[in-house]
């Protein structure tokens, strides 16, 4: 029997459409806590146990007044999280001690039914290894979103949990409306709802006493990752729990406070709306996705050398020979490589030894410094030296350019002229970034519509004219930063927003710089720095591989079109 390959592929195709449909369905939960049987409960070190947690007639009590306690309830049925979903359920408290703790986590988990973190502040959701909650399943993979009761005489302290851990960072409801730690027998309904495709989580609570909060959380900046100066392809909870389905549940604890926690009305169902007023984020341009390389450039482009080789020996006096380095930036402060040791111990941070790094900014951009050692490795402006030029070792034709600059004694807003210099005598000028090196994570376009973007950070600073005791790093673990300024050539801003198409101009020959200023003060900075630019030649990404569903169209079409031929 002969099989054909257009059967084969509109079988897959079927086959695919089935499980995509199957993996898409899933019961949704609600029946709420009516039926014990549908449930895992947990419970670990509690002092007076009282059978905790426990759920009858709809309840679910997940602590009580006890101090010590530590609890978790799973639905037994893993549900669908890789789409949007709402969850809502009522929360009341009462406590006898002086103040309430610790609180409680809403959490979709796939460690299993008995998962269960550390007590007290942990809120049964905190991953341990060792001391009194030692033994625990931890709750990992997780993402959880709850509420720290613990000292806050007003109102709770809002809390997301990633992977067993809290993540720092998130905006407490305003204390003056829902109020949580001091009333009491006060029933809050609770509605959390996570919608995609943009992974956006909007929670919304009401009281009694009609005090009310509500406000959104971008799932994705609650991760771990590097700071980005474009939106980048989202991660979700599907990828990050490993699966589109996983447990759904609570976890709580007490300390030495104590706390009843009951929990009523609970649903999960799949769906949601976005956000009211809620703006999905501008997809990121293709000019700036795109890779870009290092860009060889001659050895009369740099003028100054303003790192610290890790060889170099500093010494205990006050003065420092020229051929170790010049001060980066004001107060004699200098740069240095990764490896560097002051009085014989090591410091930490410093520039990459291996010279070249991939930017935060965008994730997409490779940057390379010039050697360390005796060598210049900056283009470096001044009040004296207003202007410097780069030139290409290789005029080559460019779609997008990436420009690595910071400033010292700038402004956090501070952006020079930058003339793009073309083989065949043409140019044209927009602007860069060359923000102060201390202005931290800092994402925006300069006045031209340039996007920029803290690109590499943490590199720490070191005085090179003190005495030997006092050649001490600083600036860890954030500061100093570099950053990326990315343009498209295109379509290359200009004078304030006007735009220019310079992809006919040819070959870029080099390019000068001239000394940042300040936008809001038009004060010049007192020293700029250009290390390194990087470009591409593609002026767009290769197109997506299509999905299952268009392809299967595709496959369909195709089939269609030889029927009609073969007629």
């Amino acid at each position: 029997m002969k099989y054909s390959n257009s059967g084969l592929v509109s079988g897959m195709c079927v086959a695919s459409m089935i499980l995509a449909a199957a993996n898409q369905v899933r019961a949704d939960i609600t029946n709420g806590f009516s039926n014990a049987s549908n449930w895992t409960l947990n419970g670990a070190n509690s002092s007076t146990t009282n059978g905790l947690p426990a759920m009858a007639g709809g309840d679910l009590e997940l602590t009580s007044n006890n101090t010590n306690e530590d609890s978790s309830a799973w639905y037994n049925t893993q549900q669908n999280i890789a789409n949007s979903w709402t969850a809502s359920f009522t929360y009341t408290m009462n406590y006898t001690s002086s103040f309430p703790a610790d609180g409680f986590m809403f959490v979709l988990q796939n460690a299993g039914t008995n998962a269960l973190g550390g007590g007290g502040s942990g809120k049964g959701y905190q991953n341990v290894s060792s001391g009194t909650y030692s033994g625990l399943v931890n709750v990992n993979p997780s993402w959880g979103l709850g509420f720290e009761l613990y000292g806050h005489n007003v109102s709770s302290f809002l809390q997301v949990g990633q992977n067993g851990a809290f993540v720092a960072g998130i905006n407490n409801p305003n204390s003056s409306t829902l109020k949580m730690s001091r009333d009491q027998n006060n029933p809050i309904n609770f509605t959390i709802s996570y919608y995609q495709p943009d992974g956006v989580v909007n929670i919304s609570a009401t009281d009694n006493s009609g005090g009310s909060y509500s406000g959104t959380l971008n799932y994705n900046l609650q991760l771990p990752g590097p700071y980005n100066m474009i939106p980048t392809p989202a991660t979700t909870l599907a990828s990050d729990l490993g699966q589109n389905t996983a447990y759904v549940g609570f976890t709580g604890a007490t300390g030495g406070f104590n706390v009843e926690q009951d929990f009523t009305n609970f649903s999960f169902t799949t769906g949601a709306s976005a956000p009211t007023g809620y703006t999905p984020p501008a997809p990121a341009p293709a000019f700036v996705s795109v890779a870009r390389a290092p860009i060889a450039l001659t050895a009369g482009s740099f003028n100054a050398d303003v790192v610290v080789e890790n060889s170099a020996s500093l010494p205990a006096s006050t003065t420092v020979s020229s051929s170790i380095a010049t001060p980066a930036g004001v107060s004699n402060n200098a740069l240095y490589e990764a490896g560097l040791s002051v009085a014989g111990s090591a410091v930490q941070g410093g520039l990459p030894t291996s010279h070249d790094f991939l930017s935060n900014g965008d994730g997409v951009t490779t940057f390379q410094f010039q050697h360390y050692t005796n060598t210049n490795n900056v283009l470096r402006l001044t009040s004296t030296v207003t202007s410097g030029t780069m030139t290409l070792a290789n005029p080559t034709a460019f779609s997008t350019l990436a420009i690595l600059a910071m400033g010292a004694g700038a402004a956090h807003d501070s952006v020079g002229a930058v003339t793009l210099n073309f083989a065949n005598g043409q140019s044209v000028t927009t602007d860069y970034a060359a923000l102060d090196w201390y202005s931290g994570n800092i994402d925006s376009t300069t006045p031209d519509g340039n996007p920029f973007g803290l690109a590499l950070n943490g590199l720490g600073r070191i005085n090179i004219t003190n005495a030997i005791s006092s050649k001490s790093v600083n600036g860890l673990p954030s500061n100093p930063g570099m950053y990326e300024t990315v343009l498209n050539i295109s379509h290359l801003g200009i004078n304030g927003g006007s735009f220019v198409d310079a992809s006919g101009y040819g070959a870029l020959d080099s390019l000068t710089f001239d000394l940042a200023s300040s936008v809001s003060t038009s004060s010049a900075a007192k020293i700029t720095e250009i290390f390194a630019v990087s470009g591409s030649a593609s002026a767009v990404p290769e197109p997506a591989a299509l999905g299952s569903l268009t392809l299967c169209a595709a496959v369909g079409l195709l089939m269609m079109s030889r029927k009609r031929r073969h007629a």
